[in-house]
Parts: C-alpha cells; structure tokens; sequence
C-alpha cells in the first residue's frame, strides 16, 4: 500500500513538473514521432500541448498498472516464502522433538545399564550423541559412564560439554530421569 502512494506521489510530482517546464520552458518537448523539438519547433498551439500531456499521462498510467502488476505478483510471491518458511519452521521443529526422544530414550537405556558397558558403548558412539546424551543425564550417571570411557574421547566429551552452553542458542537443561 505504501509503494502505491508512493508511486502516485511520484507520477503527480512529475507531471506538475512536466506541465510546469512546459509551461516555463517549452523549449524541448518530446514529439509525436519520437524526435525531440526545439527552441525553434515550440508547440505553440494549448491543444497540441494538452495532447501531448495527455499521452504522457496515458503512458505513466500503463506503467503504473504494470508496477500494480509486479507487486501483486511479489505479494504473492512473497506469501509463498512465508508459508514455505513457516513449513519449514514445522518440519524442523518437529525433526528437533523426535530427535529429543530419541536422545532421552538413549539417555534412559545407559542410565539404566552398568557403567562400565555403557562407557565401552559410548566410547564407539558419535561425539554429538554422546555430548547430548551426557547433557540429558543425571551428573552421578554421567560420571560413573565417563570414568570407565576412553580418557582421550572422554576428554573430548567433556570439552564439549563445558562449552555446549556457551554456543548454542536455547540449550537443553539437564533432566532427572
């Protein structure tokens, strides 16, 4: 709506300012054929000077209607995007709650079992996993797992442990399963 009035303001500026330096200056006034006139070639008569406004006007009109045209395909356009966006937004998040149950079922599974088989499984799983399996698990739990796993992974986990909250945006907090 805005670029509409924008839009009118614009072509009524610029026509006043046509019909002004028309007035003013009528030194240079573009023609029927598309030749420019000059100082000496003044169209002198009011009707051919209406004509040729009127023409000018018709002209901006045509292209007033296309730029109505383009926007509304951009609106369309754009209303496609956010409805593809706001699927998106869906399927993600519901791809992050499946993969949340997921982790808390992990997390319930390797609570549950001995440590040391657990650290021994743990130890052949994916960093990622481990790290969101250990941020969903209670701290004694998580301890006894990872001082039976591999000090070199375990070290590794436990890096990404302390920095997990300092780099993700909305950080998941521990739970007492």
């Amino acid at each position: 709506m805005k670029l509409k009035r924008i839009l009118l303001i614009a072509i009524l500026v610029n026509l006043g300012i046509m019909i002004t330096c028309l007035q003013i200056n009528p030194g240079i006034v573009a023609a029927d054929d598309g030749v420019e006139t000059t100082q000496n070639e003044v169209i002198e008569n009011p009707l051919d000077r209406w004509e040729l406004i009127t023409e000018k006007e018709q002209e901006l009109r045509m292209r007033e209607m296309e730029l109505n045209e383009l926007e509304k395909q951009l609106q369309i356009k754009i209303a496609e995007l956010k409805n593809l966006e706001q699927s998106i937004k869906i399927e993600v998040e519901n791809y992050r709650t499946l993969s949340d149950e997921r982790i808390r079922h992990l997390v319930k599974i390797y609570s549950s079992m001995n440590p040391k088989a657990a650290a021994s499984l743990m130890d052949n799983m994916d960093l990622d996993v481990a790290v969101s399996v250990f941020l969903h698990m209670k701290g004694e739990i998580a301890g006894g797992i990872i001082s039976y796993m591999d000090t070199q992974k375990a070290a590794t986990i436990t890096k990404n442990l302390a920095t997990y909250r300092n780099n993700q945006p909305s950080t998941p907090s521990a739970t007492t399963m």
